[in-house]
């Protein structure tokens, strides 16, 4: 039973995507991109240009990580990436926000602030992969525009680059410390936190030849992380147990929440003054602050649907594991995910996220 997977090495998702396959043991086949794959194959389905997506044995396309990691979970046996306590599960899904929709400040920073030559080659090596050199320089350049354009919407400019980037080389040292005492985010093998997290951190951090180079002279073991994610050496082993969160996390969630929550809110108060029938990917613009520097970024309701799964299982917890769940988050400065509630039920349908 084949899968293929349609994505490439350049892109944030699709090594989510693939390095979670991987690790489940899936038989798929990698198809590359091309302008003819997505004009034949997956724009007449998906409606958008977008990667990655799997395509199932029965011809099904599923475009989102999330979604594609859920219908694998449910069509194969084994550990599951989702770990079974509810309070580890909540923490789960809090990393999948921040990794998929926070750390691609510093990913979409340092590939376009530090890396952006030698990207916009991989684009054209994907476009035209046999073409000549400046052939596939001047197409990576035409392509890749749309992405730098992107770069200030998101909140990257000279004004937040040294924020983001002091902001980041902690995220590294505080990871770091966690990965003296563990070789994933929760003990003896993966979670869907961990490959939350390897996206950004592989595809444009460790893979981008001068972010690269900083993580593996920072931060060693988090690039040694990185290519167990990549290269399949897993690990079988037993998560922490007793649903415990360990101290070495308190660090990674304390900046989520002091970063990302305020955005999060700032987000909510505009989907609960939004009238409409077509959800937009962005709502307009909201402030966040990294230390003492502030910007604007755009406020994804998206980002909005990730939380949307942590706070379920939040709120389908019993008393006692709430209370510990409290203590969580009141050790890291996450007190308003105590009641806070998405202001418009959320779902994915057509491949588009929609209001319920």
């Amino acid at each position: 039973m084949t899968y293929i997977l349609y994505a490439a090495a350049v892109s944030l998702f699709s090594g989510k995507a693939r390095s979670y396959l991987r690790w489940k043991g899936v038989d798929f086949q990698e198809i590359s991109p091309t302008p003819e794959v997505m004009k034949t194959k997956l724009l007449p389905v998906i409606g958008w240009p977008v990667i990655p997506v799997l395509e199932t044995p029965d011809c099904e396309l599923i475009q989102d990580t999330g979604d594609i990691i859920a219908h694998i979970e449910a069509a194969y046996g084994g550990p599951s990436v989702y770990p079974d306590g509810p309070i580890q599960r909540f923490v789960t899904e809090l990393l999948h926000t921040y990794a998929d929709q926070w750390l691609t400040l510093p990913a979409m920073h340092y590939r376009w602030n530090h890396n952006e030559a030698w990207v916009l080659e991989e684009f054209g090596k994907l476009a035209a992969p046999d073409a000549d050199r400046e052939t596939q320089i001047a197409i990576g350049t035409k392509r890749g525009a749309m992405f730098k354009g992107m770069v200030p919407m998101l909140g990257v400019t000279p004004d937040t680059a040294p924020a983001i980037e002091t902001s980041y080389e902690s995220f590294l040292d505080e990871f770091s410390a966690h990965l003296t005492e563990h070789d994933f985010i929760f003990g003896g093998r993966p979670t869907l936190a961990d490959f939350a997290l390897y996206g950004p951190l592989y595809a444009h951090l460790y893979r981008d030849p001068a972010s690269g180079a900083l993580m593996k002279s920072r931060a060693p073991l988090v690039a040694k992380w990185v290519e167990r994610l990549r290269d399949g050496n897993h690990g079988e082993g037993q998560l922490i147990a007793d649903d415990m969160i360990p101290d070495t996390l308190l660090p990674l969630l304390r900046r989520n929440n002091i970063e990302h929550l305020p955005v999060l809110s700032a987000t909510n108060d505009l989907l609960a003054a939004f009238n409409g029938d077509d959800l937009p990917r962005a709502l307009g613009m909201v402030p966040f602050a990294l230390g003492h520097t502030t910007g604007q970024t755009l406020a994804r309701p998206f980002s909005l649907f990730r939380l949307q799964a942590g706070l379920e299982i939040y709120k389908s917890m019993t008393p006692d594991e709430r209370t510990k769940a409290d203590e969580v988050l009141d050790a890291t400065d996450g007190q308003i995910l105590k009641d806070f509630t998405i202001a418009k039920s959320l779902i994915r349908r057509n491949y588009k996220l929609t209001l319920a």
